[in-house]
């Protein structure tokens, strides 16, 4: 397992998959710092801890940015095989042929931590950069740092199970632009927040409530650990699927 991982580590230097995981961060970051220093006048009369506006904003930009992301990464992790037609090279070692795919599950859960500290790092850069007052919540910044990605933990399992699917990495790159557009809608209703495209959505540690259709005061998320059950749930079964069907291609 140890070495098939450092094979696809290797495999990733070749690639712009560590740079992005690297870049798309830093967006979130760049897009999260405008926008507040833009409104940081209103929101302080709107809200009295502006760490906690901080992270309500750019929740809205991360759960549309990280699907983005995992679409990219998992489809270009996987293209790597399918370009070099090594999937049948990899099939005839005598290794079981589950461990390539955990491999590419490690190496993509891997770059989201690293994605994940960035944004964490990047959020008290911001908040120092505009003086927002009042003690570092650092645990609320890093659960938002990282809690989406527990939340994507299905889509990453999904994603990288269609790019080693399909050969034509279009229809994955597809499906996974149509999910992340689709979350924005999906988390509206209490009803559609149980597909697993809307899970990053609702993993955030705070959330603004909603009264008379106007936005009004920040509280806990008492929804998360719903979700992250879920999340880790389906996680588990699209991984099983994964495992089902590179032994089916390799039977193929």
């Amino acid at each position: 397992m140890n070495n098939v991982i450092a094979s696809d580590k290797i495999k990733l230097k070749r690639t712009f998959i560590k740079p992005l995981s690297y870049l798309y961060p830093a967006l979130i970051l760049v897009i999260a710092f405008l926008v507040l220093s833009i409104q940081k006048d209103n929101l302080a009369v709107q809200y009295n801890n502006m760490w906690e506006s901080m992270v309500v904003i750019t929740h809205f930009i991360i759960i549309f940015m990280v699907p983005m992301a995992i679409t990219i990464l998992t489809s270009n992790l996987s293209n790597i095989e399918h370009q070099n037609n090594s999937w049948k090279l990899l099939f005839s070692l005598p290794i079981a042929k589950s461990t390539f795919y955990f491999s590419k599950v490690f190496n993509i859960i891997r770059l989201c931590l690293i994605s994940g500290m960035i944004l964490f790092v990047g959020f008290i850069v911001i908040g120092k950069t505009l003086s927002f007052t009042g003690e570092i919540p650092y645990m609320l910044l890093l659960k938002e740092a990282l809690y989406p990605y527990l939340g994507a933990l299905p889509i990453i399992t999904f994603q990288l199970w269609l790019s080693i699917r399909f050969k034509n990495q279009a229809f994955p790159i597809a499906i996974g632009i149509f999910g992340a557009v689709c979350m924005f809608f999906l988390q509206m209703n209490k009803s559609t927040t149980l597909l697993f495209w809307a899970y990053p959505a609702m993993m955030t540690p705070i959330k603004q409530e909603i009264e008379n259709n106007s936005l009004a005061e920040i509280v806990p998320n008492d929804d998360l650990g719903f979700f992250m059950l879920l999340s880790i749930v389906f996680g588990l079964i699209f991984m099983i699927i994964g495992v089902m069907s590179i032994h089916k291609q390799q039977a193929e």
